[in-house]
């Protein structure tokens, strides 16, 4: 059986984004700040991913770069995969106000992942663990893989509420 570490980036630089007004996607485009840069080494030194056989990461700059300093401290490859992607507040990927994703969001905890709502258009939880597992399944050959993802992802498939930066979570598909 594969053991999947889902790691939750390390600590991202949202000021650039706040300061273009970037929107929808353009919070996305969030680096790490120099602190997450170093979590993101000091992590690459932890004993329990010494013995993984490949990363997997969102594509989100905030994973992608911390999935690459694991990648080149480990000496892995990284594949990239879209649908370890971060959470989605609008299915329709048109919101410009994200103060509707904040509302979108407390509806989501609120309601355990379920939209009660049909004027709103957010990712169930349901559909979040779906679309992740059907990614971790295609590298179920593997010992062991490292996926660099977010947090309402690793919250969605394990129930941590609020995982940390850098936090490693074990996780094995449920039927696999």
């Amino acid at each position: 059986m594969t053991e999947f570490l889902l790691i939750r980036h390390a600590t991202p630089d949202y000021s650039i984004i706040d300061k273009r007004k970037y929107r929808a996607f353009g919070n996305d485009l969030a680096p790490l700040t120099e602190e997450g840069e170093k979590e993101a080494f000091l992590l690459s030194k932890s004993d329990e991913l010494k013995s993984a056989d490949l990363i997997l990461s969102s594509p989100h700059a905030r994973t992608l770069q911390t999935a690459s300093i694991l990648a080149k401290e480990l000496n892995l490859n990284l594949k990239v995969e879209i649908d370890l992607m971060e959470w989605i507040p609008d299915k329709t990927f048109m919101y410009d106000d994200y103060s509707k994703v904040v509302k979108w969001r407390e509806h989501y905890e609120a309601n355990n992942g379920k939209n009660s709502y049909p004027e709103d258009n957010f990712e169930e939880k349901d559909e979040i663990i779906t679309r992740t597992n059907n990614v971790l399944r295609k590298y179920s050959s593997y010992k062991k893989v490292l996926v660099i993802t977010h947090g309402m992802v690793i919250n969605a498939l394990t129930n941590i509420e609020k995982p940390n930066c850098t936090q490693i979570v074990k996780y094995n598909i449920p039927n696999l």
